[in-house]
């Protein structure tokens, strides 16, 4: 196995939902795990190899169609479960993509500020 150092730029914001992702010689199923402007991590019904690159389909909850990843690439694996780098998304999808996460963003801030407003209240 191949060993790729990797750094986040982006803030990874979990998510539950299913994909496609087919590279070469293979198409496959999955769960998104989390995701950010550049990434995210999958747990798919086979194996991935790092280095390897791979398109995928997102089916992401509150969306009519299915956001299309035009390329990414694998940096880590796990068993069934990986990291992916995008390398190719078209303007819409990272626009759609930058508008997803946008909503992410302002739950996860919405979320935190109760948690705190809930312990000062105790």
């Amino acid at each position: 196995m191949a060993n790729y150092s990797h750094t986040r730029t982006y803030v990874r914001f979990s998510f539950s939902s299913p994909l496609i992702i087919g590279g070469e010689s293979y198409v496959c199923e999955g769960v998104l795990r989390n995701l950010s402007l550049q990434g995210c991590s999958i747990v798919s019904d086979r194996e991935l190899t790092p280095g390897g690159m791979a398109r995928m389909s997102l089916l992401l909850p509150d969306q009519l169609r299915a956001l299309p990843i035009e390329m990414g690439r694998v940096i880590w694996t796990q068993g069934s479960e990986c990291g992916l780098e995008f390398m190719e998304l078209s303007l819409d999808s990272r626009l759609r993509l930058g508008r997803i996460l946008r909503v992410a963003l302002i739950d996860f801030l919405n979320a935190r500020k109760l948690r705190e407003y809930e312990r000062l209240v105790v």
